[in-house]
C-alpha cells in the first residue's frame, strides 16, 4: 500500500509538471483569472494521489475538470490529456469487477460527443477522435494485463496449495509409516514379554528341585528382557497410531524369508543372487524385521524402475555388526526420486542406530544397511 501510494504521488508530481509546461504552448494563466485557473489547474491534477484507492473516481473527476479548464478559456494540448490517459489505464487495471470498470470508458465517450456537438470550440473532431480511441486502448490495456495478473496469481494459489497437499500426504505417509514401526514393535516386545512371564513361572517351580533348569531359565530371561527393553526404548521414539482399535499386526518376518522373497521377485523377471557371508548370530526380533523390510524395499524398488534386470542381495554377518546390500546391474528407467519407501528404509535404519547407503554404483545402483549387533550402539 505505501509504495502504492508513492507511484500515485510520483505520477501526479511528473504529470503536474508537464500540464503546467503545456501552458507556456497554449499561451499560460488567463491574467484576470488567475486564482481561477490555479484551482482548476489542481483539479486537473492533484486527483492522481488517489490513483492507488480509486482509479474510477480519479477518471470522472478529470472528465468534469478539464472541460472548466476549457471554459475558462484556455486552449487544449495533447499533454494535458496525459493524466487522464493514465487514470484511464489505472481504472483498467483496478481488482474490481469488469462492470465497474468500465465505466471509467464514459470519459472518452463524453469527450468525443462533446465535441461532436460543437459544445468544445474550435475542437478538431479528428484530433479528439484520435485522443478518445487512445484512451479507450489504454483502459483495454489495464484490464488485459489485470487479467494477465490474475491469472498468475491463480496459478501461484494453486501451485502453493498444490505443494502444501504433497507436504501434507509426505507427512502423513512418514506418520503412518511411524505408527506401523510402532504396532510391529509393540508385538515384537508383547512376544518378548510372554516368554519372560512363562520362563520366570518355570524357574521359579524349579528353583529348588532342579537348580541347573532353573538357572538356564533365568538365563532366558535376562537375555530376552535386555532386548525387550531396548525395543520399548526404540519404540518411544516413534508414533504410536492414534487408533487403539485398528488391526492388530502379527509379528513380521525377518532375514530366514528372504529366499522366499527373491522367489517372488524372480517371478517379476528379476533374476536374482542371494550370497550369506559369515556365520549367522540370533538377531533380535525388531533388527531382523528392519533388516528384512530393507532387503524388500530395494527388491520392490528394482522390479519398478529397472524391470528384466539382474540383482544381488548380500547379507553380512560381522562379528560387530550385520549388512544387507541390494545391488542392481541393470539400466533403471527414467530418473529415481528418493520417495516414501526410501525414507521408511532409512528410518527403520536409524531406529537400530544404523546406517543407510543408497544411490548409483558401478553402472548400477546399490542399497547398503549397517547395523550394530549390540543395542544401544550406533555405526559411524
Amino acid at each position: 500500500m505505501i509504495d502504492s501510494a508513492r507511484r500515485a504521488f510520483a505520477v501526479t508530481v511528473v504529470l503536474t509538471a508537464v500540464f503546467v509546461a503545456s501552458l507556456f504552448e497554449t499561451g499560460g494563466f488567463v491574467q484576470t483569472n488567475v486564482p481561477i485557473d490555479l484551482v482548476l489547474l489542481a483539479l486537473n491534477t492533484m486527483p492522481l494521489l488517489a490513483l492507488h484507492l480509486n482509479p474510477l473516481a480519479v477518471i470522472l473527476t478529470l472528465s468534469v475538470a478539464y472541460p472548466l479548464w476549457l471554459i475558462a478559456g484556455h486552449e487544449a494540448s495533447l499533454f494535458q490529456s496525459l493524466p487522464a490517459l493514465v487514470a484511464l489505464y489505472a481504472a483498467g487495471s483496478w481488482g474490481r469487477p469488469l462492470w465497474l470498470r468500465a465505466i471509467a470508458l464514459v470519459s472518452p465517450v463524453w469527450m468525443f460527443v462533446a465535441a461532436a456537438s460543437g459544445w468544445w470550440a474550435d475542437a478538431d473532431l479528428l484530433e479528439i477522435g484520435y485522443v478518445a480511441v487512445m484512451f479507450a486502448l489504454a483502459w483495454a490495456l489495464g484490464v488485459v494485463l489485470a487479467a494477465r495478473r490474475s491469472y498468475t496469481q491463480q496459478l501461484e494459489d494453486k501451485t502453493s496449495a498444490l505443494e502444501k497437499a504433497r507436504q501434507e500426504l509426505a507427512e502423513r505417509a512418514v506418520a503412518d509409516e511411524r505408527a506401523r514401526i510402532a504396532r510391529e514393535l509393540h508385538d515384537v516386545v508383547a512376544h518378548a514379554m510372554s516368554v519372560i512371564t512363562v520362563r520366570a513361572g518355570v524357574g521359579a517351580h524349579l528353583a529348588e528341585t532342579r537348580p541347573a533348569e532353573a538357572a538356564e531359565a533365568l538365563g532366558v530371561i535376562e537375555r530376552t528382557g535386555r532386548e525387550a527393553l531396548s525395543e520399548m526404548r526404540r519404540m518411544l521414539a516413534v508414533l504410536r497410531d492414534p487408533d487403539p482399535r485398528g488391526p492388530r499386526v502379527e509379528p513380521q518376518p525377518g532375514l530366514d524369508e528372504v529366499p522366499r522373497l527373491v522367489e517372488q521377485v524372480r517371478e517379476a523377471g528379476v533374476v536374482v543372487a542371494v550370497t550369506t557371508e559369515g556365520s549367522a548370530r540370533p538377531l533380535s526380533a525388531g533388527l531382523d524385521l528392519a533388516a528384512y523390510r530393507v532387503v524388500q524395499e530395494a527388491l520392490t524398488n528394482v522390479v519398478k524402475h529397472a524391470p528384466q534386470a539382474r540383482a544381488s542381495v548380500t547379507i553380512r554377518h560381522l562379528p560387530e555388526t550385520l549388512e544387507v546390500e541390494v545391488y542392481n546391474a541393470g539400466h533403471i528407467t527414467g530418473l529415481v526420486v528418493p520417495g516414501q519407501g526410501m525414507r521408511g528404509m532409512a528410518e527403520r535404519v536409524a531406529l537400530y542406530g544404523g546406517r543407510l547407503d543408497a544411490g548409483p554404483s558401478d553402472g548400477g545402483f546399490r542399497v547398503k544397511a549397517r547395523f550394530p549387533r549390540e543395542p544401544g550402539e550406533e555405526v559411524t
